[in-house]
């Protein structure tokens, strides 16, 4: 006992004494006091850890005894003006022993610096985003920011740490199920989301049935989501952005890390190219799964076939001080055979270039090029009518942004094109045997375009304010066959009158408005209110013949008759840290409405059709709920309670009965899943363990069901109930996983063992109606995804890198 509130006594002293432990002052001179100085001088220079090399976020800097309200990038970069003369600089990290620095300037210079992690951090995991009280202080409410290595500390499938299962265990974000891909955030759609890797869009991102994402968390560095209210430089979607920040290779030291488990094996390697100024990264993954299904006791799993593999290559120059370029490329692919019935395979690469620099002391500038590669297909591969239907995106993508900025006020400006070409939807028969005839269908070209500008605005020390407006706009481009429906009539198959050849050019336009604002306003030092608007246009979106996303599903862009989704997003939260920012609260709340919201006719075909928007209706969405977080960042226990009240609705508005769901009436759509709570906690075991559990309860997802049958000519025709009336069971899951560090190697290695659905629950994914014997009733059966317990043991070593200390 005595020694517990020891701890405690000297957690709270270094939380509140941020001095306390900081290491000697270090000291600098650059220049000669020749009598001739200037008004000031820029120092600046990158941050990075000591032992790992990795560039370190959100230190920082004190000049003088004040903070001067600059920090760290996500680079390690950080740049700040002093006087001509001497100042004490100290730089400091709540997971960082405090640097401090005697810095004599009398010209422009450059400070690389390392530092060393607290020892106290040894008792237990650091759940912490870049800033200790960022989640106070920052203007944008709805900002989720983790780590790869806040991901490592929780339990996952087959013992890979991975992105989207560790979003899905925070507050406004779920899935509509296991089996499925993305992520639903407070209650959108999962192509509302806008995910990027760097800045740069990418289309598909999971593998093995949305178990995995298809990024290696050995690659990455952390990734920020933004729950409704996206910065200005982001748009293209009507519900949230997800950006995934890739790391860089170590620029000093060659050095890698092997990994081998029951699902996969990786390999990474980094080093530089040229010491301190040129680096690659390289990282690959490929599954390891088949001789899992082959132990199953079903015929049609042990019959099946699951392989993905994932590959990474990043290179970084650093062209001159504050001068940079960056490209990197991401492979992904999946194939899937469930045993003789069905299957899919997709392959999907984006490359981007990058450069950024720094300018003068206040103005910086960044562009990108990239370039996307999406291809898929879904396969029958028994029977006559065996066959194959492929579809894909290739797009291009530019972005140009220029940042001017003091210690309280900042300005961005920028613009960005994206330029789509839909490939055409192939039916070719496949093998030999099949009767199957080839055709194809034409799909659409687009330009999407966009212009924005946002101010960040530090008022005093309680008040911020984040404005921005983006101009967006979309042209459907020819060549492109456009159908002429009746006048006054249904857009419907039955009613093309005729259809038009479009040339090359412009065929139909959109454009819109979308202003931005967050206001933060301080209760005190450690308590804040926030509020936020966003518009935001949608001009691509997901088309899918099932409940829940695939990774096959079409992209389909904007055209005359299926126009772009627009949302408006409002949310209100109130956030609160204690004991030096070891706890964490929130409470959020928000609202959505979205105009032209995509969904189906009852049997919608969807693939293979030249006149896709007969199969769609258009409608209204909203969405609504509270989001609750309290959240432990430091001790030997760390972890979160997070608990989400979500709604989410449709309704059609069309005045034709064939395009009305459930008479034009308000109800749940696919993901609407009202309750969520999830437990998470991770414990530091001596001497080098961690036990890590999560707990996952959320309401049954909205099904429709089947009221009742009769048998017509021999066959039993059902009657099913209205649009998602009736709820499958609801969901829970537990997980745990053990980690023990340096089993055979000081070096760095690891061993890690999990089990998912540890309780073997059988979690209903659908709920079908089949026959029940000889009787002429259709009764309902539980379709469960994931319906037993799946233990998994991981063991990673790393090798080379700097030499131990």
């Amino acid at each position: 006992m005595l020694h517990a509130i020891k701890r405690t006594i000297f957690l709270v002293l270094v939380a509140c004494f941020p001095a306390f432990g900081q290491t000697d002052s270090l000291s600098f001179s650059f220049g000669k006091n020749t009598g001739n100085s200037a008004s000031s001088y820029i120092l600046t220079g990158k941050l990075t850890d000591k032992y790992s090399g990795e560039p370190i976020e959100g230190v920082g800097l004190h000049v003088d005894g004040t903070y001067s309200g600059i920090n760290s990038d996500r680079f390690g970069t950080y740049l700040v003006n002093l006087k001509p003369g001497a100042h004490k600089v100290v730089f400091r990290s709540l997971s960082k022993i405090p640097l401090a620095t005697q810095i004599t300037i009398y010209e422009n210079a450059v400070l690389d610096l390392q530092m060393e992690d607290k020892s106290f951090e040894l008792e237990g995991v650091v759940v912490l985003s870049d800033q200790p009280d960022r989640n106070v202080r920052d203007p944008i409410t709805g900002v989720t920011k983790l780590t790869t290595r806040e991901l490592k500390a929780i339990p996952a499938f087959l013992g890979e740490a991975d992105i989207f299962k560790g979003l899905q265990l925070l507050p406004g974000v779920s899935t509509v199920g296991e089996g499925t891909s993305g992520i639903n955030v407070r209650g959108a759609k999962t192509d509302q989301n806008l995910l990027l890797m760097d800045e740069v869009m990418v289309l598909s991102s999971n593998h093995a049935l949305g178990f995995l994402s298809a990024f290696n968390t050995d690659v990455t560095e952390n990734f920020t989501l933004y729950k409704g209210n996206l910065p200005a430089n982001f748009g293209g979607r009507a519900g949230s952005a997800l950006n995934i920040q890739m790391r860089e290779g170590d620029k000093e030291n060659w050095g890698g890390q092997l990994g081998i488990g029951t699902s996969n094996g990786r390999i990474l390697l980094e080093g530089p190219l040229s010491k301190n100024k040129a680096s690659i990264i390289l990282g690959a993954r490929v599954s390891n799964t088949n001789w899992l299904l082959k132990q199953a006791r079903n015929f049609d799993i042990k019959n099946s076939k699951l392989n993905f593999y994932d590959g990474y290559v990043g290179l970084a120059w650093e062209l001159a001080k504050g001068h940079n370029l960056e490209a990197n490329t991401l492979l992904t692919s999946d194939y899937f055979k469930f045993s003789e019935e069905f299957g899919y395979d997709w392959v999907n690469r984006v490359s981007s270039l990058k450069y950024r620099g720094i300018l003068n002391e206040n103005l910086s500038l960044s562009a990108l090029f990239a370039d996307g590669d999406f291809q898929n297909s879904f396969f029958d591969p028994v029977g006559a009518e065996a066959a194959n239907v492929s579809n894909g995106m290739r797009y291009q993508q530019g972005k140009l942004s220029v940042v001017w900025a003091n210690e309280n006020l900042s300005f961005t400006v920028g613009a960005e094109a994206i330029n789509y070409a839909s490939k055409p939807e192939k039916l070719t028969p496949y093998d030999d045997f099949s009767s199957v005839q080839p055709s194809e269908v034409g799909k659409e070209k687009g330009l999407e375009t966009a212009g924005f500008t946002t101010m960040e605005w530090d008022i005093n020390e309680n008040t911020g304010v984040v404005a921005g407006l983006r101009f967006s706009g979309f042209s459907q481009l020819g060549p492109d066959t456009v159908f002429q429906y009746a006048p006054n009539a249904s857009i419907s198959e039955e009613n093309i009158i005729s259809n038009t050849v479009e040339g090359k050019g412009k065929i139909k336009g959109y454009s819109g408005l979308e202003p931005r604002i967050s206001l933060r306003r301080n209760l005190g030092n450690r308590t804040s209110v926030k509020m936020s608007y966003a518009r935001l246009f949608q001009y691509i979106q997901s088309v899918s013949n099932t409940f829940g996303p695939t990774p096959i599903d079409l992209w389909q862009l904007s055209t005359t008759y299926i126009p772009p989704q627009k949302s408006d997003n409002f949310s209100l939260g109130i956030f609160h840290n204690s004991e030096g920012n070891t706890w964490e609260y929130s409470v959020d709340a928000f609202y959505r409405l979205t105009e032209n919201q995509v969904e189906y006719r009852n049997f919608a075909k969807i693939f293979q059709n030249p006149h896709l928007e007969t199969e769609l209706v258009f409608g209204d969405g909203k969405a609504y709920g509270l989001e609750f977080l309290i959240k432990r960042n430091l001790g030997k226990v760390t972890g979160w309670l997070a608990y989400t009240y979500s709604r989410s609705f449709f309704r059609t508005i069309s005045e034709f009965s064939e395009e009305q769901i459930n008479n034009g009436d308000w109800f749940p759509s696919n993901f609407d899943k009202p309750h969520e709570v999830n437990f998470i906690l991770s414990r530091k075991m001596y001497p080098r363990g961690l036990f890590n559990l999560s707990i996952n309860y959320a309401t049954g997802r909205p099904i429709s069901a089947v009221n009742s049958s009769y048998v017509l000519g021999g066959l039993i025709v059902p009657e099913y109930t209205g649009r998602n009336e009736y709820r499958v069971p609801d969901y829970f899951r537990v997980d745990l996983s053990y980690t023990v560090e340096k089993v055979f190697s000081k070096k760095g290695d690891s061993l890690n063992f999990s089990i998912y659905n540890l309780l073997g629950r059988r979690n209903a994914y659908s709920v079908f109606w089949q026959k029940d014997g000889d009787s002429q009733q259709l009764r309902p059966y539980r379709l469960a995804v994931l319906g037993a317990i799946f233990p998994s043991i991981t063991y990673s070593i790393k090798f080379g890198g700097a030499a131990d200390e």
